[in-house]
């Protein structure tokens, strides 16, 4: 089994969501139908998109928990791409997936007050920052500008001959 709980809202690419998009033809007057595939929001915070359930009526709780497809229970909600980091792995096979994707995800929030697009967010403002606090230091631009001074100088000489 590899099934994940998310921890934080996602948009996911789920098989059989579509989008459509109709109009009619000028020419022949048919309607004309396009559907493309769209994720779909699965929110932490949203009963009509818990899987599991548990409470009573008044004070009711639950959570959401993806998988691939053949690798989970019937309730889970079968996605289609790589795991996030605001993912939280539920089992073993899981948990190796995860692992696979540690490099790629060394921005993760070491709290969970931020989720994992917060981090890159803050991570590129931090970057940027940094870049524009240091002077622009481009290779070779030094012996670019002496090259076009003497560029002008020649270009002087020849205006003043003519």
């Amino acid at each position: 089994m590899a099934r994940w709980k998310l921890m934080t809202p996602h948009y996911l690419n789920v098989e059989g969501e579509t989008w459509e998009y109709t109009e009619n033809d000028r020419q022949t007057g048919r309607p004309k139908r396009v559907q493309f595939p769209v994720p779909r929001l699965l929110d932490i915070r949203d009963p009509s998109c818990w899987t599991n359930r548990w409470g009573n009526k008044d004070n009711e709780d639950g959570e959401i928990i993806v998988c691939h497809a053949g690798k989970g229970d019937a309730k889970d909600i079968v996605f289609i791409g790589d795991p996030t980091p605001d993912m939280l792995p539920v089992d073993d096979e899981a948990k190796a997936i995860s692992a696979t994707f540690e490099k790629k995800w060394r921005a993760k929030p070491e709290n969970m007050a931020g989720d994992y697009s917060q981090s890159l967010i803050d991570k590129f403002q931090a970057d940027m920052d940094e870049l524009r606090s240091k002077p622009a230091e481009v290779p070779g631009l030094a012996d670019l500008v002496s090259v076009i001074g003497k560029l002008v100088e020649s270009n002087q000489k020849i205006e003043r001959r003519a």
